[in-house]
């Protein structure tokens, strides 16, 4: 099989995946990139994971008139911010979340962080998926000021 190039990662990306946080031992940021797609596309997301790592994790559905679903997984910043960095400027619609994680990585990777600052993160991450053109910038700023 070919290797995916970085644009067609970056639509799957922006069509079935997701970029967030994880919140480590109570006190660490960390991002998360996920791609969710039903078994049909399982050889696609095994063939993501034998180029690029992650974890696969599959779900069986509750529901029978579903399929079950297999869900592809780089966390924190080893896993996730070499692929974000490879994907942002590729990216549509989430581009700003890709850029505010790849901006943790330099400003709070490895950094006990507050309850006040791990909900403004959460927060400004929920905003920008209602928005997509939503700056991260202004995301910085709200987190350099706690």
């Amino acid at each position: 099989m070919k290797r995916v190039s970085w644009k067609y990662l970056a639509g799957l990306i922006d069509g079935e995946g997701c970029i967030d946080v994880q919140i480590t031992k109570g006190v660490y940021v960390r991002p998360r990139l996920r791609i969710g797609m039903a078994d049909n596309a399982i050889a696609l997301l095994g063939l993501l994971q034998n180029s690029l790592g992650g974890h696969m994790d599959h779900r069986e559905s509750k529901n029978e008139n579903w399929q079950s679903s297999t869900c592809l997984s780089w966390s924190g910043y080893k896993q996730a911010c070499p692929v974000l960095r490879n994907i942002v400027n590729h990216l549509l619609l989430k581009r700003e979340q890709a850029r505010f994680c790849l901006w943790m990585e330099t400003n709070i990777k490895g950094q006990h962080v507050s309850t006040e600052v791990r909900d403004a993160i959460r927060e400004e991450l929920k905003l920008m998926k209602r928005d997509p053109h939503r700056l991260s910038e202004k995301a910085q700023e709200r987190i350099l000021a706690l």
